[in-house]
């Protein structure tokens, strides 16, 4: 039974007039002789593999800058949020570095170390290349930036301070603007 219904679809044609081999069309249905892959096949499988490749390169190379823009964008936002804290507070706070790692702290005493928040630890540590020398700058119950450790023991910004950040050969700075404490 199964083999007549085999022959019967080997001659069905597109055409509803005469049979497909008596007529010369090719048959909807054909018997595979032999199995394998279509041309069209391997060509779509070469496609994805050279997708695939081309996206675990692009992730293999590393980009000294993509770590110095992360490390510049953390710590604005540390020294944003010391910032924050001297203006909802009675005291003052700020930011040491000591060139490979930084910290928070609260007060004229830069040794009085607070985590900052979503930190594990008191210190930030840079990613290994990264720098960003030595500085202290902290920021009154205004906003207002002072180099130093505040109003007891430092002076006010008179000009914008600069940070520099970099890594290898990319270089990103991060500006405090004098009265405002506004950081870019």
């Amino acid at each position: 039974m199964k083999k007549s219904i085999v022959r019967r679809l080997r001659t069905v044609s597109a055409f509803p007039t005469g049979s497909g081999a008596e007529a010369g069309h090719r048959p909807l249905i054909r018997a595979h002789a032999a199995g394998g892959f279509t041309i069209v096949e391997m060509i779509a499988v070469l496609v994805i593999l050279g997708v695939l490749a081309s996206v675990a390169a692009a992730r293999m190379m590393t980009d000294d800058g993509a770590e110095v823009r992360r490390a510049a964008e953390t710590l604005k936002m540390h020294l944003r949020q010391a910032q924050f804290r001297a203006m909802y507070s009675d005291t003052s706070w700020g930011v040491r570095s000591n060139g490979g790692s930084y910290w928070l702290f609260e007060g004229p005493n830069t040794s009085n170390r607070v985590m900052f928040l979503g930190e594990g630890s008191d210190t930030v540590t840079l990613p290994s290349g990264v720098s960003c020398g030595s500085f202290t700058v902290s920021f009154d119950d205004w906003g207002v930036p002072y180099n130093g450790a505040g109003p007891q023991t430092g002076n006010e910004l008179s000009s914008a301070k600069t940070i520099q950040m970099s890594c290898c050969s990319k270089t990103i700075s991060i500006t405090i603007t004098p009265n405002t404490g506004f950081i870019e």
